[in-house]
């Protein structure tokens, strides 16, 4: 199994309405990517004063999904996240295999 976490901070002006957005139509979108067994979006418990910090998970449950996502989606996935949010939030990604 592999996870993209998408570590994700918005800006205070644009919380609310891009959680909306994440919940109503990005991940929908990708609920029906063939590669993607299940998203979700997770708040992450405040740390060092950070609490608005989400995590988008995208789980695979094999390593050809996952590549086959890489090749074939996951640019149009976070070029559709980066358009939408220009200059209005901050992001980390972390790749997790499972053992």
């Amino acid at each position: 199994m592999k996870i993209v976490n998408i570590t994700l901070s918005f800006s205070d002006a644009i919380q609310q309405e891009a959680l909306e957005w994440l919940s109503k139509e990005y991940l929908p979108l990708l609920r029906v990517c063939p590669a993607v067994a299940s998203s979700n979006v997770f708040q992450i418990e405040a740390q060092q004063g950070a609490d608005d910090c989400f995590a988008l998970q995208i789980l695979f449950d094999t390593e050809d999904d996952f590549s086959f996502y890489c090749q074939r989606y996951q640019q149009d996935f976070e070029a559709a996240l980066v358009a939408k949010f220009t200059n209005q939030f901050g992001m980390f990604k972390t790749i997790l295999t499972s053992l």
